[in-house]
């Protein structure tokens, strides 16, 4: 298991502007790779720091995009991309959940050939049940994704915002987890690990259990004070894990 950080949680100016900085930050704080939330080209600053590029965020629609985002995660020796919601977003219908089912499956199977994996990652929303409907969009990814192409990648500070028990979600789900986000909210506040009420140290004994686990990374929501969530989060998951 190795531990990433994502960089969504570093303003996107300051990812433009001062990457090379924030990288050697992130190798020299001992963190093994990095989730990049955009397609920024990072391949050389990566190569020279050692650095693991774990996966690529995109939307479901982007996945179109074959000959762009295998050129680019072959350039940056990257195996994954990571999807977050529904087809446009906000229209998080049932009926629009089961479209986008559609839409990942075969874009899993394509993808698939080249040795490239899809990871859906979830937010609170997926384990809401909207008005008018009878049951979660978790529901619909639950019976209608390919997992034998696509893997979950469950952030658990949105898996607890939802009113889910993270330990007893992970422990069902155990073989479709092969990555994990590890985020932590004092209420709906994003905060760095171990000062919110996510049962993090549950978690961080659950891992082993997670028999297909590759990877766990540190996210939080954009600020200017990254260096301190990233260092302080770090020290959170080694001293307790």
């Amino acid at each position: 298991m190795y531990i990433g950080a994502q960089l969504f949680g570093i303003p996107e100016e300051v990812l433009k502007s001062d990457l090379t900085h924030v990288l050697n930050f992130i190798s020299e704080t001992g963190y093994d790779g990095v989730e990049l939330p955009f397609l920024l080209e990072a391949e050389k600053e990566l190569n020279q720091l050692g650095l693991d590029c774990i996966g690529v965020h995109v939307s479901p629609e982007q996945l179109v995009k074959h000959h762009e985002l295998i050129g680019y995660l072959e350039r940056h020796e990257c195996r994954n991309l990571y999807v977050s919601g529904p087809l446009g977003w906000h229209d998080r219908s049932l009926d629009n959940f089961g479209a986008t089912c559609g839409v990942l499956n075969s874009a899993a199977k394509l993808y698939a050939k080249e040795g490239i994996k899809i990871q859906y990652h979830n937010h609170d929303f997926e384990f809401l049940i909207n008005s008018c409907e009878s049951s979660t969009p978790f529901s619909i990814l639950q019976n209608e994704l390919d997992f034998e192409n696509i893997d979950l990648c469950i952030d658990v500070g949105w898996l607890h915002l939802a009113g889910v028990n993270v330990n007893d979600f992970l422990h069902e789900h155990r073989d479709k987890v092969s990555h994990l986000h590890l985020r932590d909210f004092a209420k709906t506040e994003s905060v760095t690990l171990g000062q919110g009420s996510v049962p993090l140290p549950q978690v961080y004994e659950q891992l082993n259990e997670l028999n297909r686990l590759k990877w766990v990374v540190i996210e939080f929501e954009p600020t200017l004070n990254f260096k301190t969530r990233f260092k302080q989060s770090w020290q959170h998951l080694n001293l307790h894990r």
